[in-house]
């Protein structure tokens, strides 16, 4: 039995590029195959919107590209989208699905070779993989699933792009709907609404109003928008998979001058992170670039978290924007940028904008939404 489907999880020509790369690198590191396992790298490298529970699911690779899926029989159906020349290999509840495991790797050719582990992959499942694979040797994959994930296609800085604009939609909602007296839940829950009525997929909304936008991440609460607030809205859209993630800080009413000035000096911050965004920039340095603006401003204290972070089939991914990483950036790479100042008791302010890197520098993929959405914060 088939399952009909408008749109598949995640398009089948990503996932095809992703296999290419899976062959060139095991190519590379002279290994015979892949084990795969968590839920967003089986998305990636088999296509398939499913990840392990008590019941096992997983993915193998060779390197001709070729995938088996392991899954439980009543769920085999999901799977019929795999790659060309894939194949279902599908276990009932009373079976062991490691013996599934050996067959499908047998299938591949892998049995006895040298076969890399997805680093997610769970100890239980590592040790029961080398009971059921003792000719097999089983190594800890270093970083190939991370590389073909980091370093994005031109299709999938499209599938960001997409997702960023459906993530935009969140911001003329809550112009027309923010208002004093409303409490931040009741605003969540009304924006939610009109969000997945109009086909959306929201995966995070965060609504946080003038002292409780202190807290960074604090989900809506109670709390009783007034005027003079600085309110963040932060939203992770999800589109065929890949998700777009921004923040805009509204002005309710007429804030007090130091939340004014305070968010000019995080708008002054973001762009000066966008312009130290270069190729061979190490992720440490595009956190300083950023971090010096508000600690000239005096408000170095109040910036307690990372610049930002790695996104794609993960709301957080590789590579993160943090004091002390020395990765570099390359072409391909998407991340955020996402500065803010958090005085406790008073009030918070962020601002976030998904990028890429270029070869020359960067381009903005949330750019669908100005940063300024309040004309006091203009």
């Amino acid at each position: 039995m088939s399952v009909e489907t408008t749109r598949p999880a995640i398009s089948p020509d990503i996932v095809r590029q992703h296999l290419e790369k899976a062959a060139q690198g095991l190519a590379a590191c002279r290994a015979d195959g892949l084990f795969v396992f968590r839920n967003t790298n089986i998305l990636a490298l088999c296509g398939v919107p499913l990840g392990p529970s008590d019941r096992l699911v997983c993915g193998l690779v060779n390197a001709d590209q070729r995938v088996a899926f392991v899954v439980p029989a009543f769920e085999a159906a999901i799977a019929d989208n795999l790659p060309e020349g894939g194949e279902v290999f599908a276990w009932e509840e009373h079976q062991d699905p490691f013996r599934t495991v050996a067959a499908a790797a047998q299938w591949l050719g892998i049995a006895e070779g040298r076969i890399l582990i997805d680093r997610y992959t769970w100890i239980e499942t590592l040790e029961a993989l080398k009971r059921s694979l003792p000719r097999a040797t089983l190594k800890l994959d270093r970083g190939l699933i991370e590389r073909i994930r980091l370093i994005k296609t031109s299709e999938e800085l499209e599938a960001v792009r997409a997702a960023c604009h459906d993530t935009g939609q969140i911001y003329p909602l809550i112009s027309r709907l923010l208002r004093s007296g409303i409490t931040e839940l009741d605003l969540y829950h009304e924006v939610h609404h009109h969000l997945t009525r109009g086909g959306l997929t929201p995966d995070c909304i965060l609504i946080q109003g003038g002292d409780s936008a202190a807290i960074p991440h604090q989900a809506a609460g109670p709390r009783l928008l007034q005027m003079g607030d600085a309110v963040i809205v932060d939203y992770v859209g999800v589109r065929e998979s890949y998700h777009g993630d921004m923040t805009r800080t509204f002005a309710l009413g007429q804030p007090a001058e130091d939340v004014i000035q305070a968010y000019a000096v995080v708008r002054n911050a973001q762009k000066a992170a966008r312009l130290a965004v270069q190729p061979g920039a190490t992720c440490d340095s595009i956190d300083r670039a950023a971090r010096a603006v508000i600690e000239t401003a005096g408000l170095g204290e109040y910036f307690v978290h990372r610049l930002g972070h790695g996104i794609g089939l993960d709301g957080h991914e590789p590579p993160y924007l943090v004091a002390g990483n020395p990765q570099r950036l390359e072409p391909g790479m998407c991340v955020t940028i996402e500065p803010g100042v958090y005085v406790p008791g008073r009030f918070g302010i962020r601002i976030e904008d998904t990028i890429a890197v270029t070869p020359d520098g960067c381009v903005v993929l949330s750019d669908t939404i100005p940063t300024d959405v309040s004309e006091v914060f203009g």
